[in-house]
């Protein structure tokens, strides 16, 4: 293996690619390929320019501070927000069906009006922050989320819950794919493995959720035996929906209230000028705690360190955010856009088209398509069974009426268990596996716990059902922490919102039809769907080791 930091390893079985120091290797074989090769394939036909490398040296020498860790944290809750409503989703799914009495066949809708509304937002919202800006989607996904959710509370009949569910799914879907290009785009390249953790802010979406309808679904839904009026004593559902659009309003505060969030340099550079980057750039030093009055003598003095010091000991200017080219005449301010035009630009598809056709450029088409693949493949799979699991420990064979109490005990228990999994691929991503392989290795240990659970199920096994759910729950959240990692990493800032918002929006359409499925194999048998994960698991897990470019030596 090369130094890290000095090449990154480029695995391909369709052409023969040079390598560094002028060999050449064959299809099937792994070399070593230059940086500039490598950010050539993962980007645009011309690779990283001059000006994205002085920018990435300049967001180096700022460091990671505390500006940083507020993004990450704020960004983090829209991870939050997005498997928390998407636990409460699954959480609700057999106390709506009992509200209005809905088939095992036709329950499956309520979950895919959420994955309808997730992919529709995904879809919208991620070319808009590569057009408008990050800022937009940040702003606004998290209050169209908590309208809806607090309608959805309301709704007097599955029809309209359904489309309510709709339209939480069209706000909360612009979360991961946005905010995720929000944190890579401000870090320096020295901290982009923790991408990987806001995987820990999702896996804390579904742990608060679970808590919640464990305090909340029990008490206040109908008892597993005996008669019910639905109308006054299965309402848990409700108030759990309330619950977590309340905690959502909170999110929204915090997010557009507690700190205030800069449009990230990248997108800055890619729209509008040098000058704009560098007033963020000294924003974010001056945050973190460093001085920033440059003056035109010290245009070129030798380049200070993130806390302020200087390398030559004269003290605490930031040389380093100018740039060593002559200065470019000022940009002039970009125009108002007001809200029917910005309205009309989301959803023109015209525009939208043109934003997806670098993505599949020679050196880059097998990426793209491998990494959607992933994508749809992994969110089929992992949605069969998560957003049905406290349906399937309701419908363990031998255990016809299972309590409510000890259904969602095992929920969050399996919640829980992912939070490590998240912590756990921060680390792996940065040893030898890198991206590929530990992905690759989470998503095939995902399928043989699956196969765990389903012997345990059938076989009626509590403590082993618990080990094979919880042990899912830690390599699924590790597949997802790296998946999600990869994707805006191997992709380049100008495309970068566009290709995370397509991924995230297949992901959605294989959760719309997920439930569905589902749905209908549960009237065959309730172990059908486990086994049909666990070969879509594994399917994926195939296309992952077929990626050709790993992305642990990229410059973000």
């Amino acid at each position: 293996m090369p130094e890290e930091g000095n090449h990154i390893v480029h695995r391909t079985t369709e052409a023969r690619v040079a390598c560094s120091g002028g060999s050449v290797c064959s299809a099937n074989d792994t070399c070593d390929v230059s940086m500039e090769m490598a950010e050539r394939l993962a980007g645009d036909d011309g690779g990283e320019s001059d000006t994205e490398q002085e920018l990435n040296r300049m967001i180096s020498n700022i460091g990671f501070g505390r500006y940083h860790r507020r993004v990450l944290a704020l960004c983090g809750l829209g991870w939050t927000a997005d498997n928390a409503w998407m636990q409460c989703t699954a959480c609700i799914l057999p106390r709506v069906q009992r509200h209005f009495g809905i088939s095992n066949g036709r329950i499956g809708l309520l979950s895919s009006s959420m994955f309808l509304g997730l992919m529709c937002g995904a879809l919208v919202w991620g070319p808009v922050s590569d057009r408008f800006g990050r800022l937009v989607p940040y702003r606004w996904t998290l209050v169209v989320s908590a309208t809806f959710g607090l309608l959805a509370s309301a709704a007097p009949s599955f029809p309209l819950l359904c489309v309510c569910l709709f339209g939480l799914g069209s706000g909360v879907g612009g979360n991961m794919p946005v905010d995720g290009a929000i944190f890579l785009e401000f870090v320096p390249r020295e901290k982009r493995h923790l991408l990987t953790m806001l995987s820990v802010f999702f896996s804390a979406g579904s742990v608060l959720t679970s808590a919640v309808a464990l305090a909340l679904l029990p008490p206040f839904s109908c008892p597993d035996e005996g008669p019910c009026n639905v109308g006054k004593q299965n309402n848990g559902w409700r108030y759990l929906l309330v619950t977590v659009s309340l905690l959502t309003i909170v999110m929204v505060v915090l997010r557009n209230g507690w700190f205030r969030l800069y449009e990230t340099p990248k997108f800055l550079l890619q729209n509008r000028g040098r000058s704009d980057v560098v007033v963020v750039l000294k924003k974010i030093a001056t945050f973190n705690g460093a001085k920033t009055q440059v003056t035109q003598e010290d245009a070129r003095s030798p380049l200070v360190s993130g806390d302020g010091s200087s390398n030559d000991g004269s003290g605490s200017e930031h040389s380093w955010l100018e740039w060593p080219e002559a200065e470019e005449e000022e940009s002039p301010a970009p125009a108002r856009v007001g809200l029917v035009a910005r309205l009309r630009a989301a959803v023109d598809v015209k525009a939208h088209m043109k934003l997806v056709r670098p993505l599949f450029a020679p050196g880059l088409r097998r990426t793209t398509s491998l990494v959607w693949a992933i994508w749809g493949i992994v969110a089929m799979g992992f949605t069969m069974f998560n957003v049905f699991l406290p349906k399937l420990l309701e419908a363990t064979p031998g255990n016809s009426h299972p309590s409510q109490v000890s259904v969602y005990r095992d929920a969050l228990i399996y919640a829980v268990s992912g939070v490590p999994g998240s912590l756990l691929g921060a680390w792996m991503v940065d040893t030898r596996l890198g991206r590929i392989y530990s992905m690759t290795a989470a998503t095939a240990v995902s399928g043989l716990a699956l196969i765990g659970f389903a012997f345990s199920t059938k076989a009626h096994i509590p403590a082993l059902t618990i080990v094979a759910s919880s042990v899912f729950g830690l390599t699924s959240t590790l597949m997802f922490a790296v998946i999600y990692a990869y994707t805006p990493e191997v992709f380049r800032p100008a495309v970068r919102g566009t290709a995370c918002g397509t991924a995230s929006a297949i992901g959605r359409v294989a959760g719309i039809l997920a439930p569905l499925i589902t749905g209908l194999l549960l009237e065959l048998n309730s172990t059908i769907p486990l086994y049909v994960s666990v070969a879509l698991l594994w399917a994926a897990a195939v296309c992952m080791f077929m990626l050709p470019i790993e992305t642990r030596d990229i410059a973000a």
